[in-house]
């Protein structure tokens, strides 16, 4: 099992706020030989909707731009392996406020996230709430 990402435990309570129940953790797809893990899955008990959330720290990081190429590809990897397997359950990638406000905020950031059409989910880790949902 792969170790959890800094903000995992922040992020779980974030979503537990926002009236998620979590579900499981390192949700393990299978692709051939290799096990992939992605970080949540949580359930709206008021929807039944189910998400997968996937928690990376981008701004308190020696290189933002390694971050958000990890980031990136790490998504990328994990919705082409969900879509290959026909499971259609939304994937957001979690950050901080303060990366969205940062290197998200940068063309640069814009650009990976727009092109990769990645989900987001912004939370406030001192508050330990849900700031914002982008689909």
């Amino acid at each position: 099992m792969p170790v959890k990402d800094y903000y995992h435990d922040v992020v779980a309570r974030a979503l537990i706020k926002d009236g998620w129940t979590i579900t499981d953790e390192q949700v393990k797809v299978i692709v051939d030989e290799r096990n992939l893990y992605i970080d949540l899955e949580a359930t709206k008990d008021s929807t039944g909707l189910i998400i997968l959330v996937e928690v990376k720290e981008l701004d308190d990081v020696r290189s933002p731009i390694e971050a958000l190429a990890n980031a990136v590809g790490k998504y990328f990897l994990y919705r082409t392996s969900l879509d290959d397997k026909g499971i259609n359950t939304p994937l957001y990638l979690a950050m901080s406020v303060a990366a969205y406000h940062r290197i998200l905020s940068e063309t640069i950031g814009k650009l990976a996230v727009g092109h990769g059409r990645i989900s987001l989910l912004i939370f406030d880790p001192e508050q330990e709430e849900v700031v914002r949902w982008i689909p």
